[in-house]
């Protein structure tokens, strides 16, 4: 295990949730699906640096999927897709965890595995709490609506 790496990853997935949060993409429904369709890319230029078709080829498949989950979750921004995408986020990082085992890409850095994993798992995580706090938020803005707050229920005269 490359410890730097995951130390590494740790810090700039706080630094992509803290810019996010800032820079209000946070609230947008596109910001966390477009990180996470990025990541497969990342593994497609490792194996064209590492002129290795082959290994384009199988990046290119297993990347599909996370294209469709990143997808899916731009198109629909409700409690249980962001669960999905935050599944999506979590998935990769075993991608990148079982990556060696599953085939070689000679393009990819030996240090890659450890520190995308880091930033997917932490990254996933945030995301599974925003869909938790959203679904919470969502729940008491429909309570608020119906009752507001120190209105009590109506009493037949």
């Amino acid at each position: 295990m490359n410890m730097y790496a995951i130390a590494i990853g740790a810090v700039i997935a706080l630094a992509v949730v803290l810019l996010f949060k800032v820079w209000g993409l946070e609230e947008t429904k596109w910001a966390y699906p477009v990180l996470l369709a990025e990541f497969p890319v990342n593994y497609w230029v490792f194996a064209i640096y590492g002129s290795d078709s082959a290994a384009l080829l199988k990046e290119v498949l297993v990347g599909l999927a996370f294209l469709a989950v990143a997808y899916i979750a731009y198109k629909f921004k409700a409690f249980v897709t962001m669960l999905f995408l935050a599944f999506g986020y979590v998935m990769h990082a075993a991608y990148d965890l079982s990556h060696k085992l599953l085939f070689i890409n000679a393009g990819a850095p030996t240090w890659w595995p450890e520190f995308c994993a880091s930033v997917d798992v932490l990254i996933g995580a945030y995301i599974a709490y925003l869909s938790f706090s959203f679904r919470k938020r969502s729940v008491v803005t429909q309570l608020r609506t119906t009752r507001p707050y120190g209105s009590l229920p109506q009493m037949d005269k």
